[in-house]
């Protein structure tokens, strides 16, 4: 019985935090009001307070859900045997969660988090954090590609991961801003980027 009453809190507390990615998605954090996360939720106040005492902690559990989210791309790609492949597999993961149709609220959900990060110390070091482990994981996976010889030793790891994310995240904006935009363009330009990493296979030991 307490494991089936500790996946029902678990389904509600996701049905809650559903509710409130909508709410936000469509409205924006400041004009969201908690009775309309309950009234998507279907839900009563008491419940999802019994869950969240307020909207920042709504925005807390969405930021902290998106980066458990990219993390365990990043952990699937770097698990690739050959790391530009682990790279681009987390480049596509990427392009398919934040770029297609379908990641509109998740384009939305970022990019007020990022903005409202800029006056709110806490969520800042959230936001952070939630670049910051990505990075490093990436920038191990460099090194391995280094050690490897399939990736130039001339690059500096820790750059070339920011370098990484700030390509994708800069896919984000212009989707936002132009929703009609094919990223397949600027997809292939990080194929390029990409090649140009790569120690050539006749250069290799």
């Amino acid at each position: 019985m307490p494991r089936v009453n500790a996946e029902h809190k678990e389904e509600r507390r996701a049905q809650i935090i559903a509710a409130a990615r909508t709410c936000f998605a469509r409205a924006g954090f400041h004009r969201t009001t908690l009775q309309d996360v309950f009234a998507e939720a279907n839900l009563s106040a008491g419940c999802v307070y019994s869950y969240f005492k307020s909207k920042e902690e709504l925005v807390f559990a969405i930021a902290e859900q998106r980066h458990q989210d990219e993390r365990a791309a990043i952990v699937e790609g770097s698990s690739a045997q050959d790391p530009i492949e682990g790279l681009r597999s987390i480049a596509q993961r990427f392009a398919h969660d934040y770029l297609g149709e379908d990641g509109l609220e998740r384009r939305l959900i970022a990019i007020q988090t990022w903005s409202e990060s800029v006056l709110n110390p806490a969520l800042l070091a959230s936001v952070l954090e939630g670049v910051e482990a990505p990075m490093r994981q990436i920038a191990q996976l460099i090194r391995r590609g280094q050690a490897f010889g399939k990736l130039s030793t001339k690059i500096d790891p820790e750059a070339t991961a920011r370098t990484m994310i700030a390509m994708l995240h800069g896919f984000i904006l212009q989707k936002l801003w132009e929703p009609n935009l094919d990223p397949a363009a600027g997809l292939a330009i990080f194929e390029r980027f990409l090649d140009s990493l790569s120690v050539p296979s006749d250069s290799r030991r």
